[in-house]
């Protein structure tokens, strides 16, 4: 399967979920939200999931030109990992989703016989992938400290990944900030952006920081967290409503769970800013 048949499906099938997962909310108590809160949790459910995603599938599919390198492989088995955890929340919608039966039985088979597929192709692309490319020793003395911010970012959203299958509400809802309904499913992408900072670490110390995989992930990390960061200080700010800075009370009211867990929220936006800080060096 190409990338781009395989990047469309695994965006289509993910852009639907969420449209009709976060159009409405099943709560009374957020009944009346505004379509404005809806379309800046829109905006959360797409900042950092597209950008990584893309990356993801760009760096192990053979539209990079070269194919044995420290991505192809792991980030093939992280993509058929990712797709089959998509595929389950999208089946089973109600255990993903706090109980929500947000999607139509249509919508729920189809999503998830795509996420299927992507997933049986990344293990396809997994198995025919290339080996590994030699180290250059010359480079690794050279890169250290951004192997390390990569390997301590890679630690910090594996962490964060697999939080939500395990933790209650609302520190499930972290770091997505995607409430009950969508904030397990999204974690997918979280598990992405962990895969990819370790191949950047494994880049690093192997001294091929400067293929074209490394650039993708590179890129993709640093355009999803910094959309991510931007979508949470506009909603601190109170621009849903109000906030620390504008009037109102719309961040107590719609972002409960954000608030309720602040340890475990300022912990990710800080793995967040790590990452930004470890793809511009």
């Amino acid at each position: 399967m190409s990338s781009q048949l395989l990047m469309t499906l695994l965006y289509a099938s993910y852009c639907s979920s969420s449209v009709t997962a976060l159009s409405y909310h099943p709560d009374p108590k957020f009944s009346d939200c505004t379509m404005r809160h809806n379309i800046l949790t829109m905006s959360q459910a797409f900042a950092f999931p597209l950008q990584v995603g893309f990356a993801a599938v760009a760096s192990s599919t053979s539209c990079c030109s070269d194919t044995t390198s420290h991505f192809a492989k792991p980030m093939s088995l992280a993509l058929a990992v990712a797709s089959l955890w998509l595929a389950g929340a999208s089946l089973l919608a109600p255990r993903f989703a706090f109980g929500y039966d947000l999607y139509s039985p249509s919508l729920k088979v189809a999503a998830g016989l795509v996420h299927i597929a992507t997933a049986v192709a990344s293990l396809l692309s997994w198995k025919n992938s290339g080996g590994q490319v030699q180290s250059n020793p010359d480079e690794t003395t050279k890169t250290s400290l951004a192997s390390r911010l990569w390997g301590i970012a890679s630690l910090g959203l594996f962490w964060f990944a697999i939080c939500p299958i395990f933790a209650p509400y609302p520190l499930a809802t972290v770091p997505t900030i995607l409430g009950k309904r969508l904030s397990r499913p999204a974690s997918a992408f979280t598990f992405l952006g962990a895969a990819l900072s370790f191949c950047l670490r494994q880049s690093e110390l192997k001294g091929t920081a400067k293929s074209i995989e490394a650039s993708i992930a590179r890129k993709g990390l640093l355009l999803g967290s910094s959309l991510h960061l931007t979508l949470i200080a506009l909603k601190l700010i109170g621009l849903d409503g109000g906030g620390f800075l504008l009037p109102g009370n719309g961040l107590w009211e719609v972002y409960p769970a954000m608030l309720a867990v602040p340890f475990a929220t300022a912990s990710s936006l800080l793995v967040h800013m790590l990452v930004c800080f470890a793809a511009t060096r």
